[in-house]
């Protein structure tokens, strides 16, 4: 995991790197320039770069973070049947359908988690987003998060209608962090952080065979 690390802090030098090569021919004629004008291009050469960044990361991301399964991919309906069995477990998490992914958060409309979802000093509501594609057996995992208000709680917990990205980059690999490990921990021996959700489907879905790809989008 190191190795990811290292190669997504290469990629961002790199990219800032061509940043301050674009930047050189302003630089280059700035004494030729009038104060003003130069402050202008200098501002649209900021837009621009600032614009362009997001994008830029979010390749970095797609290509560093790229997980490879484990064996012979199973189909894709026996996939979503293992992820959808964590549903019927006494565990915090749930996952359910949404457009053409699958969302993958905390039970918060059960009052037996919302009172410990509540209790844990929950600040942002995560969400894992999943999309497949069935074409080269990859799933693409990405963060998301919700504002939360707990005033009401537990007879009502208010999300915020928009989410924003994060990406979460701290996983561990291997053959104990899948969903089984819902069937065995107590709930009172749940932090409620998004490692939580994120381990163990992530390596369910790797060690069916499925590779998994990380997103900022």
């Amino acid at each position: 995991m190191i190795r990811r690390y290292l190669y997504t802090l290469l990629c961002l030098l790199a990219l800032l790197g061509l940043y301050w090569l674009t930047l050189l021919p302003l630089l280059a004629v700035r004494t030729n320039l009038e104060s003003r004008h130069f402050a202008l291009a200098l501002l649209v050469w900021g837009v621009i770069a600032g614009v362009l960044f997001i994008p830029a990361l979010a390749v970095i991301i797609k290509k560093v973070w790229f997980f490879k399964g484990k064996g012979e991919p199973v189909v894709l309906d026996m996939l979503l049947s293992m992820l959808n069995h964590v549903n019927e477990l006494d565990a915090p998490v749930m996952v359910r359908k949404h457009n053409r992914k699958i969302v993958c958060t905390w039970r918060h409309r059960e009052p037996h988690w919302c009172e410990r979802l509540e209790a844990s000093g929950m600040k942002r509501f995560y969400e894992l987003w999943i999309r497949f594609d069935n074409t080269t057996k990859t799933a693409t995992l990405s963060d998301r998060y919700r504002a939360v208000n707990w005033d009401l709680s537990p007879i009502s917990v208010k999300t915020g209608r928009f989410s924003f990205s994060r990406p979460l980059f701290k996983v561990e690999l291997g053959d104990a962090w899948g969903i089984e490990n819902y069937e065995d921990t107590e709930p009172q021996e749940y932090d409620f952080t998004p490692g939580e959700i994120k381990l163990p489907v992530m390596n369910t879905i790797l060690q069916n065979g499925w590779n998994v790809r990380f997103s900022l989008f």
